[in-house]
């Protein structure tokens, strides 16, 4: 939005004060509207606008003192400088930390470990190294311009789309910056075709981890360009943008391309940070005569043109060489942090699901034995203490006793109100109509169904402490009602129901064997002499 300029904000000062002296004038007439009569009223509309006109000036005076041009607020860059940034970068990493510490994986945790340390290290040491990583679409000329950058052919080329499978590193010295360049070249994004997806994935991933980006086009950009840039720079990538093949362009087309560029990153990449190249030229014909008197046709090759680039990424790195460092460092803990909290709850869930599995198998083997008060023990089976205290225990948490029959009693009555016994008893009941299932006894049916609100209430549990200890904003039981509706698909409940059926006549079984086993103890046979 453009906001009043000085100049115009002295004028909007006149007329407010203009505006001023009419309304005062308009609440004089006001008071003496019985002397005034019908001229009164005939005078109200006209100073009703301008009662109008002066509030709209003062509002617009008002937003133009509070809020400065869009072209005066400094960017992100610059309003912070590199010991911000890398203090920021020192908590993150000791937020990283504490997830690492809490990963039970030691091959993963050690691995971790060993990325933060370089983490850190890179941020103490002097700047040594900046990664500049040329991404861009399959085919747009990636690893030409490398090749051309740094004057030798350092990478294949071709017309075959996915001609970079990996990440390839190059050395790059540029004048006027210190400390070493490298050049990552990347595998093309929407690449069609098998590993194309694998190899997006790592090339974006790269990027990520660029101290600087090169997006490299050969056109205006489409959606699949557009998007992983506006991405990238969300993530406070700092990008040149770079139009390649420029020399297969008239020079109205050009400057055409160019301006609708920066027209699309406005706001996004500076227009500066916009560049037109010619990595790997076309050769040019050229008609030479024979000393015959024919004519031949040769291809004179061009020299790559690439000046504007050098002198623009020579530029960014100069000026914003350390704080570009910085900032990636501090992305790069971020990630880093993210990877490490994100093994954290894949292992907490994961230990999470074992304490609901065997608490649900627990209970169907009580109900079992004793089927009868079956739907009365929700309060002391699907929604056992014990359960939601090793629960609690796999997300580091320790409430009391009081805390967790509370809790107990909140699910309880939640379960009962929104008839998710019923409903289960009905489901589980229909499956074993519609399974051929060779254990269908009221007793198999009683405990499967209680099996089943144990696993219910134990995901929604599980739900609960892994976000913070809260149902959400719907509550507990839209919570409960959306684990019902997760584990209610009938090829689930159909293998859910065979499992406590097999569990159940193992039990039956085991419990036959031991029984017979007392007996023969008692009562030993008598063998024939």
């Amino acid at each position: 939005m453009r906001h009043p300029s000085p100049g115009s904000r002295s004028r909007l000062l006149a007329y407010a004060l203009l505006g001023l002296a009419v309304v005062g004038s308009f609440l004089a007439l006001a008071w003496n509207h019985d002397r005034l009569g019908g001229w009164g009223r005939a005078v109200g509309l006209p100073l009703g606008l301008a009662a109008a006109l002066f509030a709209t000036a003062a509002f617009q005076l008002f937003r133009g003192r509070r809020t400065e041009p869009a072209t005066d607020r400094p960017t992100d860059l610059e309003a912070f400088d590199p010991e911000v940034l890398a203090n920021a970068a020192e908590v993150q990493s000791a937020r990283a930390r504490e997830f690492i510490d809490q990963i039970r994986d030691v091959d993963r945790r050690e691995k971790l470990k060993g990325e933060l340390a370089r983490l850190d290290g890179a941020r103490r040491a002097p700047p040594t190294e900046l990664n500049v990583v040329v991404f861009g679409t399959v085919s747009a000329g990636k690893t030409s311009l490398i090749n051309a950058l740094i004057g030798r052919e350092v990478g294949e080329t071709g017309a075959v789309m996915g001609t970079t499978r990996h990440g390839e590193n190059h050395v790059y010295t540029l004048q006027g910056v210190d400390g070493t360049v490298r050049l990552t070249d990347t595998p093309g994004v929407s690449e069609a075709g098998p590993g194309g997806v694998d190899r997006e994935r790592e090339a974006r991933g790269l990027a990520v981890r660029a101290d600087l980006l090169l997006f490299v086009v050969d056109h205006d950009l489409v959606r699949g360009e557009y998007a992983p840039l506006i991405e990238l720079a969300r993530l406070g990538k700092r990008s040149i943008v770079v139009l390649n093949k420029k020399d297969r362009f008239p020079d109205a087309d050009l400057s055409a391309i160019l301006a609708k560029l920066r027209e699309r990153l406005d706001g996004v990449v500076p227009a500066e940070d916009v560049v037109a190249v010619a990595a790997a030229p076309r050769p040019i014909p050229l008609r030479t005569m024979l000393p015959d008197g024919g004519y031949d046709t040769v291809y004179e090759v061009q020299e790559p043109d690439m000046k504007s680039l050098r002198d623009r990424i020579a530029a960014v790195l100069a000026d914003e060489g350390p704080l570009l460092r910085a900032a990636n460092l501090l992305v790069k803990t971020r990630l880093l942090t993210d990877e490490a909290e994100s093994d954290v709850d894949r292992e907490r869930r994961r230990r999470a699901d074992e304490v609901v599995d065997r608490y649900q198998w627990v209970t169907a083997g009580a109900v079992f034995a004793n089927p009868i008060p079956a739907l009365n023990l929700i309060a002391g089976a699907a929604v056992q203490l014990d359960m939601m205290a090793d629960l609690a225990g796999v997300y580091g948490l320790n409430p009391s006793s009081t805390q967790l029959r509370a809790l107990a009693g909140r699910m309880v009555q939640a379960m009962l109100k929104v008839g998710l016994v019923e409903a289960a008893a009905s489901v589980v009941a229909g499956v074993f109509k519609r399974t051929p299932v060779t254990f269908a006894a009221a007793g198999a049916v009683q405990a499967v169904t209680m099996a089943y609100l144990v696993r219910i209430a134990g995901k929604a549990l599980t739900e609960y402490y892994r976000n913070g200890e809260t149902w959400g904003e719907e509550g507990i039981e839209a919570a409960i009602l959306r684990q019902f509706e997760l584990n209610s698909r009938a090829e689930f409940l159909q293998d859910f129901a065979r499992q406590a059926v097999d569990r159940l006549l193992r039990k039956v079984r085991s419990t036959a064997a031991e029984v017979a086993g007392r007996a023969d103890s008692r009562y030993p046979r008598k063998t024939e002499a």
